[in-house]
């Protein structure tokens, strides 16, 4: 069963609490925060978040396409990142 994102309008596989998919899920926690940190303008702060955000997808892509690389990947992330509270 697909479910469709709030954000993007995608058919994926999973959607948050709040409707979101995973990447606008990262975008928006990335601006979020951007924007209760800094003194951004929203303009600025969405352009950033939307380039961070675009690095980090692309990195978790470009590892899992190397073959049987899945395991490995999920191991890194849990044995390098501390749990965070949701930012929802």
């Amino acid at each position: 069963m697909t479910d469709k994102c709030d954000c993007c309008k995608r058919s994926v596989d999973f959607v948050n609490d709040g409707g979101l998919c995973f990447a606008c899920e990262t975008f928006q926690a990335i601006a979020m925060l951007l924007k209760e940190e800094t003194d951004l303008s929203n303009e600025k702060a969405l352009d950033l978040a939307s380039d961070l955000s675009g690095l980090v997808l692309t990195a978790i892509v470009q590892r899992l396409q190397l073959p049987g690389n899945e395991q490995s990947l999920l191991k890194d992330l849990l044995e390098t990142m501390e749990p965070k509270e949701p930012l929802n």
